[in-house]
């Protein structure tokens, strides 16, 4: 997304609600606005707005919040072959929002610190 955007993902010199760029996305996708998050300065990212689009459906399977849920590498790999689509049917919500822990089998197991083992799934 940093590279499609032409941005950081915090940006501190921006308004509070552009800050962060996935808190950003979410927002521009609910509201079918993706092609706003392209960087205007790039004249390739321009000319191949759909190509790009399809890279930001990637990036979303790609951030799903449960982990199962999140394409395997070799799935990544045949999409950006080309030789496979990115799932469409998910949930367009990246940022966890509540303090409740989620356990690998995704119910809320505490309210202590997540263990390293349980956030360092595959992004």
């Amino acid at each position: 997304m940093e590279i499609i955007s032409g941005r950081k993902n915090l940006d501190t010199s921006l308004s509070e609600e552009s800050v962060h760029l996935i808190t950003l996305l979410e927002e521009k996708v609910k509201n079918d606005q993706l092609v706003d998050l392209i960087d205007n300065n790039s004249n390739d990212m321009q000319a191949h707005k759909q190509d790009v689009i399809q890279m930001m459906m990637l990036a979303m399977w790609c951030l799903q919040i449960d982990r199962k849920k999140r394409p395997k590498m070799s799935e990544v790999v045949r999409v950006l072959e080309g030789t496979m689509k990115a799932d469409l049917n998910i949930e367009h919500e990246f940022v966890v929002t509540t303090p409740a822990n989620f356990s690998s089998t995704g119910k809320v197991s505490s309210s202590a610190p997540p263990l390293a083992s349980d956030v360092s799934g595959p992004r």
